[in-house]
């Protein structure tokens, strides 16, 4: 075929394909490919043909990107830090083998944080750096004309080996865009059941955090603003969830879905006034801007059963708390979980601990770190006291690029990767700090995936939900209920020693993938 056929054979097929790997090399992923479909919005509205691929919908999800590819004119993938990137880069190969014309982009957290060192890679054409949905429909339209990508914002590309780029572009307004064409997907999929659904789907009403914490890259892709959806879009989009999805629980994985009061208001009232029951769970929330917001947010919250909200409490030491920008305090922690005690709301705690501190040592700072521990469960001892379905969630230190602490911890000793191959082979699951012990990781692993697991009593409703099989489900629920009395009295004593029914719990997690 020469070059005149494969362009008219491409204006025929307007055929995108578009790939979100997996994040994890065992575990396989359920929920919806939502940043795939988010950047689809305008592309679907113009009539191209989408086709969109992930770990979720497809077994054989390298096949299918084989088939495709040859009739496709662009390969789009999403892409976090990790295993995403070495499946993405397996993926962007079988496009090429496939179809040698067609140009790969790349989008997502990590091409945003280092969009000249992706594109270092001969597999990958082009990169969108940020914001991606009106970036993306310009630079499709831009591979159909033959031109190249000049003064689209937020988009760099490769030219005979050399990187070209543009300016980056700002957090643009959600409203006036085509709603999340779910109907690209094949929904029943990529429903997950959880303790407040037995059909959730994701949903996203809002880009960007003001927030200027230490640990988080947020400000550096997205420089501290935010946009969001207008609230009667927002109940369209949930009431369409509902009724024509027959969804009954949605995860809002907004990064702050309460930096506009009113509008969250207006949201919940929209809910009730179309008497929509869906409920909502996991919104994400700062606990001092809500220990302080007024009743009227509370008692809509309360009148939707809204469900749980994540917070990020960070620590439980308030030297830790200062040293990484968070702006709250551990009282406001604990005036928020008193709140939601009191309005009947699930709180999800994310906390971290082996926080690289400048003028210290290795040695002091892993002393830092066992204080940071130590505090951080006397803070829980409180919140988690005040409701049984409360879930404390404790972590490492992860030296994330494009954070405000991530310098700090390449002078401290963290080695890091040096081209987007290697942060491939990154793993978020383990200790890359040299100031954090291996006793301090493993206590850490063993506090959050296991003995605030079995303290969370919600937890056997959903886990048990996900196994089909009714005898490896009675004997779940058998083994389940011992654990969650030995995990009782381990945090009711601070006994963590000789962890025998640890290494048990985590037998059983390998036999079985729901847990």
């Amino acid at each position: 075929m020469n070059d005149t056929e494969y362009e008219d054979a491409l204006e025929m097929s307007r055929t995108v394909l578009l790939f979100n790997p997996r994040p994890h090399p065992i575990l396989r992923p359920t929920s919806v490919p939502l940043s795939l479909l988010c950047i689809s919005r305008f592309l679907d509205k113009d009539g191209y043909n989408i086709k969109i691929v992930s770990g979720s919908l497809y077994d054989n999800y390298f096949d299918i990107i084989r088939q495709t590819a040859a009739e496709s004119i662009v390969f789009g993938v999403s892409s976090m830090t990790g295993y995403q990137i070495y499946e993405g880069l397996k993926a962007s190969k079988v496009a090429k083998e496939a179809n040698n014309k067609i140009k790969v982009i790349w989008g997502g957290w990590h091409p945003s944080l280092y969009p000249i060192q992706t594109l270092e890679n001969p597999l990958i054409d082009i990169v969108v750096k940020g914001q991606g949905e009106k970036a993306f429909y310009e630079t499709v339209k831009r591979i159909e004309a033959a031109k190249n990508f000049e003064n689209i914002p937020g988009v760099y590309w490769k030219e005979n080996d050399k990187i070209y780029s543009n300016p980056d572009r700002q957090l643009e307004p959600l409203d006036g865009m085509p709603p999340i064409p779910y109907h690209l997907v094949d929904i029943d999929k990529c429903i997950v059941e959880t303790e407040y659904g037995h059909r959730t789907i994701d949903y996203i009403s809002s880009y960007g955090c003001p927030y200027r914490c230490g640990f988080c890259s947020e400000p550096t892709v997205n420089k501290r603003r935010w946009v969001g959806l207008n609230a009667e879009a927002v109940v369209d989009d949930i009431e369409k969830l509902e009724k024509v999805f027959k969804i009954d629980a949605v995860s809002i994985i907004d990064s702050n879905f309460f930096i506009n009061i009113n509008r969250v208001k207006a949201i919940l009232q929209g809910m009730l006034d179309r008497k929509l029951t869906i409920r909502l769970g996991s919104l994400d929330g700062r606990a001092k801007q809500l220990a302080k917001a007024d009743e009227e947010l509370w008692e809509l919250l309360r009148a939707t059963q809204c469900y749980s909200i994540l917070t990020g409490a960070e620590s439980g030491s308030q030297e830790a708390l200062n040293i990484i920008n968070k702006d709250i305090s551990v009282e406001d922690t604990i005036k928020f979980a008193e709140k939601c005690h009191k309005y009947g709301i699930k709180v999800l705690f994310t906390t971290l601990v082996g926080i690289p501190i400048i003028g210290l040592t290795c040695e002091e700072i892993a002393k830092k770190t066992d204080e940071q521990i130590v505090a951080t469960i006397n803070m829980f001892d409180k919140v988690l006291s005040l409701d049984h379905r409360h879930r404390g969630m404790m972590f490492i230190f992860c030296s994330y690029p494009g954070t405000a602490l991530y310098e700090d911890a390449v002078k401290l000793g963290f080695n890091s990767p040096k081209s987007l191959e290697e942060w491939s082979k990154f793993n978020f699951y383990e200790n890359h700090n040299p100031w954090v012990t291996e006793k301090q990781s493993f206590f850490v692993v063993m506090l959050s995936s296991y003995i605030f697991m079995f303290l969370d009593s919600d937890t056997l409703k959903w886990v048990k939900g996900r196994i089909k099989n009714r005898l490896k489900r009675t004997m779940f629920v058998i083994t389940f209920k011992i654990l969650t009395i030995i995990a009782k009295l381990r945090w009711k004593y601070k006994f963590f020693a000789f962890p025998v029914d640890y290494h048990l719990f985590l037998l059983a997690k390998k036999r079985n993938k729901s847990i």
